[in-house]
């Protein structure tokens, strides 16, 4: 299953970018092209597992389906520690 490398590679993306900035990640937005080879609800599942236990334990993985082969991290969506606010 290697939609579970490919969440464990999206957790381990938002930790490094919450810690550099000091924020918290709330949502991971990706890009996943029908013809990609990725099971949607696969990872989906293994980004729930991956998150597990982690800072990202709380997000949301948002996922916008396209026609082509795309698998691309496309933002953060982060917050401040200190509130509820999006940046």
């Amino acid at each position: 299953m290697h939609e579970l490398s490919i969440a464990l590679s999206l957790v381990d993306l938002g930790i490094e970018e919450a810690e550099r900035r000091g924020v918290l990640v709330v949502a991971v937005h990706v890009r996943l092209g029908a013809l990609s080879g990725v099971v949607r609800d696969a990872l989906e599942l293994s980004y729930q597992v991956a998150a597990e236990g982690t800072p990202l334990e709380h997000s949301r993985l948002v996922i916008q389906e396209t026609a082509g082969t795309d698998l691309e991290l496309v933002a953060l969506e982060v917050a401040n520690e200190h509130s509820s606010a999006i940046d």
